[in-house]
């Protein structure tokens, strides 16, 4: 009765066709940005060491949801995985500002990058046995740890650190 109304299928009518109008208006999401001057803008394609890294972050921001609740322990600990998944296939890779490291120097740079993953990568197996432990006020402390490597190491190993 309330929804076969005239009145009703008008109104449902016109929602349909105003969301349709709105979803064939809309620009594609892949579509190429434009500068202020109406020029597209060159598409970047991310480097694999983006890639892992926006995957950490990813992770790291519902890690910083989930870790304050043992409720979500599960995920937590979904999250970490992702986190060491993520450092550990980037930490073969060469950091892209060692291109602008004097040949010389460039060694012992990559060297430090890699010490810089290890250090994270073992943040992130202490907070994971604070989770399997249920040692929830650590977990906290310990994403804290974690959550603070990764400024100074952008400082150190990327050109907009």
């Amino acid at each position: 009765m309330a929804f076969k109304s005239p009145t009703w299928i008008l109104i449902a009518s016109t929602l349909s066709i105003g969301l349709v109008l709105q979803f064939a208006s809309a620009k594609p999401s892949h579509a190429p940005l434009q500068d202020p001057e109406g020029e597209a803008a060159e598409e970047h394609e991310e480097t694999p060491m983006e890639i892992q890294m926006e995957r950490v972050e990813a992770a790291m921001r519902s890690l910083r949801r989930s870790v304050r609740k043992p409720e979500s322990r599960a995920d937590s600990l979904s999250h970490v995985q992702e986190c060491q998944e993520g450092l550990l296939l980037a930490k073969h890779l060469e950091p892209m500002m060692a291109a602008n490291i004097p040949e010389a120097e460039r060694p012992a740079f990559v060297r430090d990058y890699r010490l810089g993953m290890v250090e994270a990568l073992e943040a992130y197996l202490e907070l994971e046995r604070a989770l399997l432990e249920e040692r929830d006020d650590d977990a906290k402390d310990l994403y804290k740890k974690a959550a603070g490597l990764e400024d100074p190491a952008h400082e150190l190993f990327t050109e907009d650190g």
